[in-house]
């Protein structure tokens, strides 16, 4: 079949035929992959920032956001059937289950010995065939089939929003939004929908397409200094943007960090003492909020979620993975 992996050795990006993948054990299911979105960690991966072959091999299938749709299921499969559209989780628990893993939130894994699929330690899905287990694979009804490919994303933001309302007291009434890609938007949409009052901030000029599409959604967007805010999504990636993220916090607020790593600069820890501030961070997704993520789609407005998407075709890796950031939220390809 073919497939897009990265080659530890030779440290390159390849197209390359790999063996399909078949059932083993009857909780399995095997899927045809439909779409594969790519996003900064495959980017961050093709540069070998991060990320690990499985064990005992030089080459990683990339891809870890995708939508399939099943071709046979082992006969212990009792939720899932051949033809339903499904969505995979990315983090595999680690072995034996730490004290998270055994309670089914590998996204919260202690030990660090878990793997993500296209990520660490095993195979993704930018490729035309996949088998996971049953319980790794989440149903995604038929009306969603166009934008199905955005659940493990907006699960990410479906976590952190969870994350942000929790720690929140008495409860949330605005947010700003750092960062207009597709989990900036995401996040946006997702604390439109609970009612709270939304805004974007970014360097992106106020007339680019992205800018247009998050005013089409009735958020406001600036590149100004925005009002102080109840809560604040990091989901820029960078460390600065995380740093200036703490000028926003309103008294009681939360920043979630999403994708900011190390920065230098002054943090007033006086300021998050005295105004009771939480800075968390979040990685990854419990089932719970991939659940999240399916219902949540089903509400936003699909003119806003078609105009985020642009599709293109298998062979078109090394332009959304090697080249520029593209102006679009999400590029999916096709397979």
């Amino acid at each position: 079949m073919r497939a897009v992996t990265l080659d530890y050795h030779d440290r390159r990006l390849y197209k390359r035929e790999m063996p399909e993948p078949a059932i083993a054990k009857s909780s399995q299911v095997l899927f045809r992959i439909l779409e594969a979105g790519v996003c900064g960690t495959d980017r961050e991966l093709a540069n070998f920032r991060l990320g690990s072959p499985p064990e005992g091999e030089s080459q990683l299938i990339l891809g870890h956001e995708a939508l399939g749709q099943v071709i046979a299921t082992g006969d212990a499969v009792s939720t899932i059937k051949a033809g339903d559209l499904v969505v995979p989780m990315v983090r595999r628990a680690c072995a034996p289950a730490c004290i998270s893993c055994a309670r089914n939130r590998r996204d919260l894994c202690v030990t660090g010995n878990y793997r993500e699929r296209g990520i660490v330690g095993a195979h993704g899905y930018f490729a035309e065939f996949a088998v996971d287990d049953e319980a790794d694979l989440v149903p995604i009804p038929a009306a969603l089939t166009e934008f199905g490919v955005l659940v493990e994303p907006l699960s990410v933001v479906e976590k952190a929003v969870g994350l942000a309302f929790r720690l929140h007291e008495p409860g949330p009434r605005s947010a700003v939004i750092l960062g207009a890609g597709a989990i900036g938007i995401l996040a946006a949409l997702a604390l439109q929908l609970r009612g709270l009052h939304v805004t974007v901030h970014s360097r992106e000029s106020e007339n680019s397409p992205r800018a247009a599409l998050i005013a089409r959604a009735g958020i406001p967007y600036t590149t100004a200094m925005p009002e102080k805010a109840d809560i604040v999504i990091e989901a820029t990636g960078s460390p600065s943007a995380a740093l200036h993220g703490l000028n926003l916090l309103a008294q009681l607020g939360v920043m979630v960090v999403l994708g900011a790593s190390v920065a230098e600069g002054r943090v007033s820890f006086t300021d998050l003492v005295v105004h009771n501030q939480v800075i968390a961070g979040s990685v990854n997704a419990s089932p719970e909020s991939f659940a999240w993520a399916v219902q949540d789609l089903g509400r936003f407005h699909a003119p806003i979620l078609r105009g985020m998407i642009r599709r293109v075709g298998f062979d078109d890796f090394e332009q959304s993975i090697l080249g520029p950031p593209d102006t679009s939220p999400k590029v999916v390809h096709c397979l």
